[in-house]
């Protein structure tokens, strides 16, 4: 998370810790989605950008590298993100370092700070649209960032739309048996409509421009995260190798 004030701090972390059982089949979804793409080939490294307390972040997940860094602005999410995920990795022989620092204002250096890592954003790209003034500051500062890391791997999962649903969706809906998921960019404006009424979801919805994280040739996974009761995220995952 990038800003206490928008999301993070106490309250936040008082509504994920309640939330973690609605949370939960998205975070199964990502966690499945998340092994897919480093299965075989998993880096020694990982640094977590806008990392909270982890509340999304699957642990079975960390686990697999020998080194996690993480990093967010908020000063509860390292004692926190230790208190949920250290002890798990710990045994599993991960080191964990949580760091409490704003990655994003000086990604360059972050970047030369660890060479040979992957990086990950957890759910903080489409949160710069609440920190910019401007709509075209937000879509500059992350076409920034995407070209910081030409030549490098990386994910993300973000917030691509957010608004509230007419129904609340039942679990066993999606392909997975859990919540509706799509594969593809999405892009094309009946493509989005068919997506969004499958998440029963009722206008208006917040567009957190980020449309243009993935190039064409990045496969693109959709997902949906009951956020809170009657408003839910349209979630877009993807992974850039070098």
């Amino acid at each position: 998370m990038l800003n206490p004030n928008v999301t993070g701090g106490l309250f936040w972390h008082w509504q994920a810790w309640r939330s973690q059982a609605a949370w939960k089949p998205t975070v199964d979804s990502l966690e499945a989605w998340l092994k897919l793409q480093t299965k075989g080939q998993t880096p020694d490294t990982l640094v977590i950008i806008g990392a909270s307390a982890g509340w999304m972040m699957p642990v079975g997940w960390l686990c697999q590298f020998k080194e996690v860094h993480t990093f967010d602005i908020d000063p509860l999410a390292a004692p926190l993100f230790r208190w949920r995920h250290g002890q798990e990795l710990l045994r599993n022989g991960t080191a964990l370092t949580c760091h409490t620092r704003n990655a994003l204002s000086d990604l360059p250096s972050l970047l030369e700070e660890h060479p040979n890592a992957c990086l990950f954003f957890d759910n903080v790209l489409g949160q710069l649209r609440f920190t910019e003034s401007e709509v075209q500051k937000s879509e500059h500062k992350i076409a920034q960032i995407v070209k910081c890391l030409k030549g490098r791997e990386w994910g993300s999962v973000h917030d691509r739309m957010s608004g509230p649903v007419k129904d609340v969706l039942k679990l066993g809906t999606g392909a997975n048996g859990i919540w509706p998921e799509a594969s593809g960019h999405l892009d094309k404006k009946d493509d989005a409509q068919k997506w969004l009424s499958r998440l029963n979801a009722q206008s208006p919805w917040l567009d957190h421009l980020t449309e243009n994280v993935f190039n064409k040739q990045t496969a693109v996974y959709n997902l949906a995260w009951a956020f809170k009761p009657q408003y839910w995220h349209w979630l877009q995952a993807g992974w850039v190798k070098p």
